[in-house]
């Protein structure tokens, strides 16, 4: 096992050659508006991606899986109605499941929908920003649309994470200029990354999923794994705007599929930024 040391804490960064080994399949109910980022950006760091609309399909899709990532971006009845059956089915047999509550910190519609997937399974790993993971917690936050806005707010973010982690009995990623991963006892934090994540949409869509395919590969330790994805990928997104820096955000999303094909152990061994 190949172990990161990073101030005084230790990362299992052999994760990152695990999942290109394993290959493993990630089955999304994707957001619409991104899901070839999505997809392109799991082919590109070495998983298998599969998106699914069809419900028939969805017990045999989701045993063949490795993991899953239910994202709620784009909402319809029908399509909640899968994602439903797709977080039972997920719970059923055993498989990692990332949550991804797009927007519920602006539009209480759609925090009403993640209560009710919820009620019906408990996530591997939730992965927010600040605004949306506030709101499962019951903190005031501002948000605008999938943004959540954080200047000048007042509450603890890992003190939220970490409550929300106890909440749901699972693992919680809080991306932002830090990202933040919790458990009920256990804070990290991830300090890589760019500005231009929030400019180009879909990167949070595509963390989301990435992170589904390293519990895939993690033989049960999330918290591990989504501290790898985390760190994984927002060191892709920096070195493409140090390597890149007048790149605007539709360049910026295809250098970073093209860098999460690139990055190896030894680029995180020596950029990365992280401690817990």
């Amino acid at each position: 096992m190949v172990f990161l040391y990073l101030e005084a804490c230790i990362v299992k960064i052999d994760l990152l050659q695990q999942l290109r080994n394993d290959n493993p399949m990630v089955l999304n109910i994707a957001n619409s508006v991104t899901q070839s980022d999505v997809a392109n950006g799991l082919a590109a760091l070495g998983a298998s991606p599969l998106m699914t609309n069809y419900d028939t399909e969805l017990k045999t899709l989701t045993q063949m899986t490795g993991g899953v990532c239910v994202n709620i971006g784009t909402l319809d009845d029908r399509q909640n109605s899968i994602s439903n059956n797709l977080m039972e089915l997920a719970t059923e047999f055993n498989k990692p499941l990332v949550l991804d509550p797009v927007g519920i910190g602006a539009v209480p519609e759609r925090l009403e929908v993640v209560e009710d997937l919820l009620r019906i399974a408990k996530p591997t790993i939730i992965r927010g920003n600040a605004g949306e993971v506030a709101s499962l917690v019951g903190a005031a936050w501002s948000s605008k649309g999938i943004d959540s806005l954080d200047k000048g707010q007042t509450q603890d973010v890992s003190e939220m994470a970490q409550a929300c982690a106890k909440k749901f009995s699972c693992v919680v990623v809080v991306t932002g200029e830090t990202d933040t991963i919790a458990t009920a006892d256990k804070i990290a934090k991830v300090y890589n990354g760019t500005p231009m994540f929030k400019t180009h949409v879909g990167t949070g869509d595509m963390l989301s999923s990435i992170l589904s395919a390293f519990a895939a590969v993690s033989e049960g330790d999330f918290y591990e794994a989504a501290k790898v994805g985390c760190l994984v990928f927002s060191l892709a997104g920096e070195i493409v705007m140090n390597d890149y820096p007048e790149i605007g955000p539709s360049e910026f999303g295809i250098k970073l599929i093209d860098k999460l094909y690139q990055i190896t152990v030894d680029d995180v061994e020596e950029w990365g930024k992280y401690d817990d």
